[in-house]
This record gives structure tokens, sequence and C-alpha cells, in this order.
């Protein structure tokens, strides 16, 4: 057999060259993807850390029988500036009453630690407070934390 001796192979250099280029190509779409994935979990923890600083306490509900309002005082005990964005009023026999931000006027609207906020609620819309039942009030924040307060109407 005749091996022809005047074929030259690759360069070792240039043959690195060439990996090294290949492996920076197949690289770019992994870091675009991590790069994003990172994002959302950065936004994920600073969320996830707001709520873990927000803590609200309720003071003290003016829930009479026979009148159709209702009063709310609540205080930020958290780090994060808190707003009111629901409050559920249920009875003994399980009705539950539903108030959104629209149903009710908070005077500040939000408060920092340490601040005290009222919640009121002019109309119940149709709920009747009987007296010497116990409801059970709970108001949450905008970030889903919340406080329970059980009154007698």
């Amino acid at each position: 057999m005749k091996t022809n001796s005047n074929c030259k192979a690759l360069s070792p250099i240039f043959a690195t060259l060439i990996i090294l280029a290949i492996v920076t190509v197949l690289f770019i779409p992994v870091f675009i993807w991590s790069t994003g994935l990172t994002a959302e979990t950065k936004s994920f923890w600073n969320i996830s850390g707001e709520i873990a600083t927000e803590r609200i306490v309720i003071e003290e509900v003016n829930l009479r029988g026979g009148i159709q309002n209702c009063t709310m005082y609540v205080r930020n005990i958290g780090k994060t500036a808190i707003t009111a964005s629901d409050v559920f009023i249920s009875s003994p026999d399980g009705a539950l009453h539903i108030y959104g931000k629209a149903d009710f006027v908070t005077d500040p609207d939000s408060v920092v630690q340490g601040d005290l906020t009222t919640v009121t609620i002019s109309d119940l819309g149709g709920f009747n407070p009987v007296g010497n039942v116990t409801y059970t009030v709970k108001v949450f924040t905008s970030r889903g934390v919340g406080d329970t307060y059980q009154v007698v109407a």
C-alpha cells in the first residue's frame, strides 16, 4: 500500500479555534434562556419579599344590628405599605358577604408601618346584621395578606 505523505492534517490550534466557535454559538441560546429565567425569578422573589414583610391587624370593628354600615380600623404592623382591597363578613349560619375595593372607602388609602386606616362600608348591600350574633370579619390587602376579627353585632 502506498501512503501519501503530502496530505497535511488540521493544525491543533485551528481545530481548537473551531471547537471554541461552535461552543460559543451553542451557548448563546442557553444564555438568553437563563437570563429570562433569572429575571422572572427575581420578580417572584421581590413580590414574595414584600408579602413576607406585610402584616395587618384589625383593631376594632363597628357592626351594629339593624344598621346598614360597618367601620373597621386596620393597623399596618408590617414593614411594607398596605392598601385594603377586600372585606369578607361571615355569619354563623355560613352566609358570606364579600366587599371589594369599589364597595368601601379607606382613609387614608395606603398606610405605612404603624399607621391606622379606617375602612368604611356605607352600604352593606342587603346584609342586615342581627343583634347579639357573632360575625367574623376578614380584611385583606392588595397582596392577599389578611387578618380576622370577631365582633358581636
